[in-house]
């Protein structure tokens, strides 16, 4: 296993038709919005650089499972939780990224509603240039797309939500996906969770007087 969330385990397999190694995601339990969600996930056919799409799935009885490629170096959580605040020119490049893959998502259409830095996964690069995957489509809406939950909140993870997305009758929308990258870039800049410290302007200011490089990251900031 490789990690476990609220819809399911992450199970490292062994692909036998493409002979590598990829990670299956396995639902813990199969009812109608969960299955529409699977769907809608793993149909997800966008070949880009910075977008972690399904590759492949299986079902059988109650459950079911899709595959996607691994992506070796952690998430961006990990990295600021090993490291604290990121160097500003790394947090330039991860977020270059992630607005790219954004932009090819919008562009067809779809609205992610969960970026976040858990969400953000890396390649383990070592000291050459960073690549990050946009990753976990599981709640990505359709613009136009009839909501799976009900009531006046969305779904998403709190800290990241666009303020507009907590309102009745919000529709998804591209901009409440920019809203979550900015927070992204806050908690790479400070090292917090936006839903933990609500002194963002603050936390901003600290940021910007220029914190030493952790040493494991040097060869790579020098890089960039």
């Amino acid at each position: 296993p490789l990690g476990e969330g609220g819809a399911g385990v992450v199970w490292r397999v062994w692909d036998l038709r493409q002979r590598r190694y990829c990670a299956a995601k396995v639902l813990r339990q199969v009812d109608a919005s969960s299955l529409l969600r699977f769907m809608r996930e793993q149909s997800l056919r966008l070949d880009h650089p910075h977008i972690l799409a399904p590759t492949g799935w299986a079902g059988e009885d109650d459950k079911v499972l899709f595959t996607m490629p691994i992506a070796d170096g952690g998430s961006v959580a990990t990295l600021v939780s090993d490291f604290g605040p990121l160097p500003a020119r790394l947090c330039a490049v991860l977020l270059d990224q992630l607005l790219w893959a954004l932009e090819a998502i919008h562009s067809e259409g779809i609205v992610h509603r969960d970026v976040k830095p858990a969400n953000l996964l890396l390649d383990a690069t070592g000291t050459e240039h960073p690549q990050l995957w946009l990753g976990d489509f599981g709640i990505a809406s359709g613009q136009d797309a009839p909501r799976l939950t009900q009531g006046p909140f969305t779904v998403g993870t709190p800290g990241y939500l666009a303020p507009e997305s907590r309102t009745q009758g919000w529709q998804p929308e591209p901009r409440a996906d920019l809203y979550a990258a900015g927070m992204c870039a806050v908690e790479m800049l400070t090292g917090l969770s936006p839903a933990a410290d609500a002194d963002i302007r603050r936390a901003l200011e600290a940021a910007q007087r220029e914190a030493p490089v952790p040493p494991e990251l040097a060869a790579v900031v020098e890089g960039l």
